[in-house]
């Protein structure tokens, strides 16, 4: 994906017909919201974490925020209890593969692989099937949008990364949210690690509280991918096409 799909395909930008002529699979990309729409979406991949994402459900209920999780096929399978408490908690819940593997240069057979095994073990938990895919690391070949796409669901990235997986302070994690965020923003955040059940993200569970106070106080509202880019989707198919 090119840089310019990126910088031109972004909701509220004032170049959809430049956006309707690339594939359809690119177009489909979403890597923000609406940027008339003051509202952010808080995302959280790797998880589910038997500690951390844990602790990330129970802050998130206490202030009353939707996330939306990308969830590692193998974690599902693990921490099963988790992904039901999502649904519970009215959060959305994604598709990330099941080993985190890079896809970008894998075969077609194990990309389809990757996502048919993880989206069955949230459909067995949840009864739903996904509708969002994140691939792992972000990098996602033409072969890897095109069975997203062929899978029913819709490919998103981010527009802001808060290098959580870093550990580079709690403090840097809350600042670099506050001070990048805008309409329509994509959050990036990590609730466990891909291959370290070990790895600690103590910092952003102690970043999350202030990163949703601060945004709140700055005017924004925080909502799941649906209804960050569903409304978009909406008002795009009433504008007419070239």
């Amino acid at each position: 994906m090119s840089g310019s799909a990126r910088a031109f395909c972004g909701a509220g930008d004032t170049t959809r017909g430049f956006c309707r002529l690339l594939p359809s699979v690119l177009r489909q990309t979403v890597w923000r919201g609406n940027t008339m729409d003051r509202s952010v979406a808080l995302t959280f991949d790797d998880g589910p974490h038997p500690i951390y994402t844990a602790q990330i459900l129970d802050i998130l209920r206490r202030h009353r925020t939707p996330a939306t999780f990308f969830l590692l096929g193998r974690h599902v399978e693990q921490h099963p209890h988790l992904v039901r408490q999502m649904l519970a908690n009215a959060h959305t819940v994604g598709n990330h593969s099941y080993g985190h593997r890079h896809l970008i240069l894998a075969p077609q057979k194990l990309i389809r692989q990757e996502m048919v095994e993880t989206s069955a073990a949230i459909e067995r938990i949840t009864g739903q099937k996904p509708r969002f895919f994140r691939p792992p690391r972000g990098l996602a070949g033409w072969k890897t949008l095109s069975l997203a796409s062929q899978l029913g669901m819709r490919t998103v990235l981010w527009s802001l990364s808060t290098g959580d997986w870093k550990q580079p302070g709690t403090d840097h994690i809350v600042r670099r949210v506050l001070d990048r965020a805008r309409n329509g923003t994509i959050v990036l955040l990590h609730d466990a690690k891909y291959d370290d059940p070990g790895e600690d993200r103590s910092q952003t569970v102690r970043a999350l509280p202030e990163i949703i106070r601060g945004l709140r106080s700055r005017g924004y509202r925080l909502v799941t991918l649906p209804e960050l880019i569903l409304p978009q989707q909406a008002q795009e198919k009433k504008e007419p096409t070239l």
